[in-house]
Formats: structure tokens, C-alpha cells, sequence
């Protein structure tokens, strides 16, 4: 048992190195045209897939969602997003799709009227809980000026990952290491309260760490305080966690143990879960500060 979970340690390792090498050179190039169109079919792809795992844990509560209009409104929701983005004279072209979607969904049910509620809202919150906040990843890599001065979208979308997915790997190994009190039975018995603060504390600490770096290497295009640093570090230390847990809630609801089997990852929605509640909160920060 011990020799399973220590290959499949390695391959999630491996893999995730790979995915951070990717994703490095991805975002290093991000302001070439070629490139930025290239991440955004990345992201439409990584929305559908989602979208395709969301809607196979519908089926597995005998909901029958359509799958394929699911996915092309994912991937038309980010095509979307990232056309306002580019032609700046169309910025509700993403709102205009999620009402179209909702259209088209009703659309969908009107030859078979057969659990028409529970299908259309578990399709339409598919689509809110997994593309919108993916397209917001294109929002964070290209975002509007800052008090006036330009903001460079790479720092904020690597700050983005970087204090996430560090508030997992925190979480992960003090709990294993020496968590003894579970937080949430239900949904996910081997999370603790102890990796839990932990996760919470390397967020922070990450996130005044990405402050004082921006400040040395950013140019003055990396506008984070001391104080932003630390209120963004606890708010991303809890909501990734909460997105962790929300997908172990669907999960476990839907009695299935990763949302898909690809090879050291899991599934996408397993992959990007505290993303999806992470992401939002960046992007309305860049946007309302």
C-alpha cells in the first residue's frame, strides 16, 4: 500500500512539474498574440474537460445533463471573455453568452420537459462554477491599469498560482505530517485543522513574500502593499481551501473518488478545485481596487 501511494506520489510530482514548466513558459511569453490566443484555447480546453467532468458527476446522481452543449458554452464562454479582453468595444460579450446559454438550455428541454429543473440549473451551475471562473484567469494575465500605472498581468497571474497551490502543498504535508484533528469528516476524513492553518500561513507567507519580490523585480508594475499581501494571502488561504472542500462535497455526493483518471492528475476539476474560488478573487480585486 505504502510503495502505491508513493508511485503515485511521483507521478503527480512529475506531472506537476511538467505542468509548471508549461505553464512558466506560457505565461513568460504571454504578451505575444500568438501565444496569448494559444492560452486561450489552453484555458477553453481546461474549461471543457471541466465542464465534461462536472457533468459526468451530474450522470452519476441520474441527472442527464447535455454534455456537449455544456462543453461548447464552456469553451464559448472563454472565446468570449477573451475577445473582450482584446476588441475593448465588446466588454458584456461574456454576459451575453451565460444569457444565451440560459436560453439555449431552456431550449434543450422543450421536446422532453422530463426533471427539466433540476437538469437546467445543475447545467447553467456547471457552467458558473467551472468556465466563468477559468476565463478569469485571461483577466488576470491582462488586466487594466492600476491607480492610474500599468499592471503586469504575469506577476498577478504567477502570485495567482503560486500562493493557491502553495496553500495545498502546506496544507497537505503538515496534515500528513502532524494533523490529528479532522476538519471536515464528511467530505474529505483526511484533511486536518492543523493542515488547514497551515495552508492559511504558507499562503500568507507566500503572498508577502510575492510582495517583496514584485517590489525588487517588478519595475513598479507589481502593485501589491504590505497590507493588500497579507489581506489577499488570507483571503486565497481560505477560499482555496473552501473551493478544495466544495469539490469533495460534489464528489462525494456523486460517490466517486477523483473526478477523472487522467495519469498523475486525476481530473481537471481535481486539479483546478481551489482555483475556481481563488481566481475570482483576484481578478475583482485588479478590478475594483
Amino acid at each position: 500500500m505504502k510503495f502505491t501511494r508513493m508511485a503515485d506520489l511521483n507521478r503527480r510530482l512529475i506531472v506537476s512539474s511538467i505542468s509548471v514548466i508549461a505553464v512558466s513558459f506560457l505565461i513568460a511569453f504571454s504578451s505575444n498574440r500568438s501565444v496569448s490566443f494559444f492560452l486561450m484555447l489552453c484555458v477553453a480546453a481546461l474549461a471543457s474537460v471541466g465542464v465534461w467532468e462536472y457533468a459526468q458527476l451530474a450522470i452519476a446522481k441520474e441527472i442527464r445533463p447535455s454534455t456537449p452543449l455544456m462543453v461548447c458554452i464552456a469553451a464559448l464562454e472563454v472565446a468570449a471573455f477573451y475577445t473582450s479582453l482584446v476588441f475593448v468595444d465588446f466588454p458584456q460579450l461574456p454576459t451575453l453568452v451565460l444569457a444565451a446559454a440560459a436560453i439555449l438550455l431552456f431550449l434543450n428541454h422543450f421536446k422532453d420537459t422530463t426533471n427539466a429543473l433540476p437538469n437546467i440549473a445543475v447545467q447553467f451551475f456547471g457552467i458558473c462554477y467551472v468556465a466563468v471562473p477559468l476565463s478569469f484567469l485571461l483577466g488576470v494575465l491582462y488586466p487594466f491599469a492600476h491607480d492610474g500605472a500599468p499592471q503586469e498581468g504575469k506577476w498577478w497571474l504567477a502570485y495567482l498560482i503560486v500562493v493557491t497551490k502553495i496553500t495545498d502543498v502546506g496544507a497537505y504535508f503538515v496534515g500528513r505530517l502532524w494533523g490529528k484533528h479532522q476538519l471536515s469528516p464528511l467530505l474529505s476524513p483526511k484533511k486536518t485543522v492543523e493542515g488547514a492553518v497551515a495552508g492559511l500561513l504558507c499562503a500568507v507567507g507566500m503572498s508577502l513574500a510575492m510582495h517583496y519580490l514584485g517590489d525588487l523585480f517588478s519595475h513598479g508594475t507589481f502593485h501589491l502593499s504590505f497590507r493588500e499581501s497579507i489581506l489577499l494571502g488570507v483571503l486565497i488561504g481560505l477560499f482555496g481551501q473552501i473551493g478544495d472542500l466544495a469539490e469533495s462535497l460534489l464528489k462525494r455526493d456523486a460517490v466517486v473518488k477523483d473526478s477523472n483518471t487522467l495519469p498523475g492528475l486525476g481530473g481537471i476539476l481535481d486539479m483546478v478545485d481551489s482555483l475556481l474560488l481563488t481566481t475570482p478573487i483576484v481578478y475583482f480585486f485588479l478590478r475594483l481596487h
